[in-house]
C-alpha cells in the first residue's frame, strides 16, 4: 500500500475515534509521537494525516504548534455512509467439520453485533485466499479473520495488512506474525490425554504427526506436550524412538473429506511393523487416527485391544468409529465466536498490541483405550 493511501486510512479511522471522543476531555490532542505509538505509525504519517485534517477545518493548531479539535465544526464520521463494520473470514480449507463449526461461530456473534461479514475462500489453494487478502485495503473491510498456518507466507501477508492499518485475527496456530489469536489449549488437552494413557498402561506412547508442510515439531504445542508427558513419566528417552510421521500433504487434492479420512492407510504399515504390541498411539487429528483404524484392521490388529489409540479434533464420525475415538476436543463453534470477538475490540477499541487468547480443551475418554 502507497503512503497516500495508508494515511487515508489511518484519518479514517483517526476521524471516527473523534466522533467517539477517545481522546476524553483533553484540551490539546496527544503529541505527534504519542500519537504514532497509538496507531503504530511513522510520525510523517501522523503529521501528513493532521495536516489534512487540519486543512479541511477539522483541526486548528494553536500559535503554541499543539493541534486541538475545532470546536466550531461538528466532527465528521467517515464511517456516517455506512451503518456497519465489514469484516472478513478469509480460509484456504475444504469444507469439514471444524471450519465449518468455525465459520458458524464467527457468524453467530455477526448477526449478535449486527457486523457485516464476507468470506474469502477457496477449496483450491492457499495463494487465491492470500491474493485476495493483499487486496483487504481496497475492498473496505474494517478488520480480517484468517484461518492460519504455520507457513512464511501467511506471516508476510498478514504483517502487510496489519502495517496498512487493517486489524487482523488469526483463528488457529498464532504463526510468526504479529497478529492477534485465538486458538484452542492444545498442549493442555494433548498433555491430560496422554498422562492418562501412560497413567492407564504405563507404557511409552507413539506420536503419530501428518504435517502438510515439512515437520516444525519444535513449534508444535501438541508435540510439546507430547513430549513433556512423556518426560514426567519416564519415558522421555523414548521420544525420538516413538515420533513417526505421516505424509498428507499440501495439494488441495488432499483437502476432501474422502482423501483426508482414507489417504493411503498403508503409510502406517512401517510403523506397525515396529510396534510392540499392545501398543499405546496418539495420532495428530481424527483423519489420521482413522487411517490408523484402516491399517489395524487390514493388520489383523484389535483397535482398544492391541492398539490404545487417541485421536485429536473430536470430529463427527470419532465416537461412530469401532470402537469409538478417544479423543481432545476444542468447541469449534466458541472458536470461532470468540475470535470474531476479538478482533470487533480489536478495531473498536483500538488495540496497540496484539491479543493471544486461548479456550480450554477436553479429553474425551472412549473404549478405543
Amino acid at each position: 500500500m502507497n503512503y497516500h493511501s495508508k494515511t487515508n486510512r489511518l484519518t479514517e479511522i483517526f476521524i471516527c475515534d473523534l466522533a467517539a471522543e477517545r481522546f476524553g476531555a483533553e484540551a490539546y490532542l496527544p503529541s505527534e509521537q504519542r500519537l504514532a505509538e497509538q496507531y503504530q505509525a511513522s510520525r510523517n504519517t501522523i503529521r501528513r494525516m493532521l495536516d489534512t485534517l487540519i486543512s479541511d477545518g477539522t483541526l486548528l493548531r494553536d500559535e503554541n504548534r499543539r493541534v486541538r479539535v475545532n470546536p466550531a465544526q461538528p466532527q465528521k464520521n467517515a464511517a456516517s455512509d455506512r451503518q456497519q463494520l465489514n469484516f472478513a473470514w478469509a480460509y484456504a480449507a475444504y469444507p469439514d467439520p471444524m471450519v465449518s463449526e468455525v465459520s458458524s461461530g464467527i457468524q453467530d456473534y455477526m448477526r449478535e453485533k449486527q457486523l457485516n461479514l464476507q468470506l474469502i475462500a477457496s477449496h483450491e489453494s492457499h495463494e487465491t485466499v492470500l491474493n485476495a487478502l493483499g487486496h483487504a485495503p481496497q475492498l473496505g473491510f474494517d478488520g480480517v479473520l484468517v484461518l492460519n498456518y504455520r507457513q512464511e507466507r501467511y506471516d508476510s501477508t498478514i504483517d502487510r495488512l496489519l502495517d496498512s492499518g487493517i486489524p487482523v485475527v488469526t483463528v488457529g496456530p498464532a504463526g510468526k506474525s504479529r497478529a492477534g489469536s485465538l486458538s484452542g489449549d492444545d498442549f493442555g488437552g494433548v498433555f491430560a490425554a496422554i498422562s492418562r494413557l501412560i497413567e492407564k498402561y504405563d507404557r511409552p506412547v507413539w506420536f503419530v504427526s501428518a504435517p502438510a508442510v515439512p515437520a516444525d515439531l519444535e513449534n508444535d504445542e501438541r508435540f510439546l506436550a507430547y513430549t513433556l508427558a512423556m518426560r514426567n513419566a519416564g519415558f522421555g528417552d523414548r521420544v525420538e524412538e516413538y515420533n513417526c510421521m505421516v505424509l498428507c500433504g499440501d495439494a488441495p487434492k488432499y483437502w476432501p473429506l474422502p482423501q483426508k479420512l482414507f489417504r493411503a492407510p498403508y503409510q502406517f504399515s512401517p510403523f506397525l511393523a515396529r510396534m510392540q504390541f499392545p501398543a499405546s498411539v496418539f495420532c495428530c487429528d481424527d483423519y489420521v487416527a482413522n487411517r490408523l483404524y484402516l491399517a489395524a484392521h487390514e493388520a489383523g490388529l484389535k483397535v482398544g485391544q492391541d492398539l490404545a489409540v487417541i485421536g485429536f479434533g473430536d470430529l463427527p464420525f470419532a465416537k461412530r468409529l469401532d470402537p469409538p475415538l478417544a479423543t481432545v476436543r476444542v468447541d469449534s463453534r466458541s472458536l470461532g465466536y470468540q475470535a470474531a470477538r476479538l478482533l470487533h475490540r480489536s478495531v473498536a477499541d483500538r488495540l496497540g498490541t496484539s491479543v493471544r487468547l486461548k479456550i480450554p480443551a477436553e479429553f474425551i475418554e472412549r473404549k478405543s483405550m
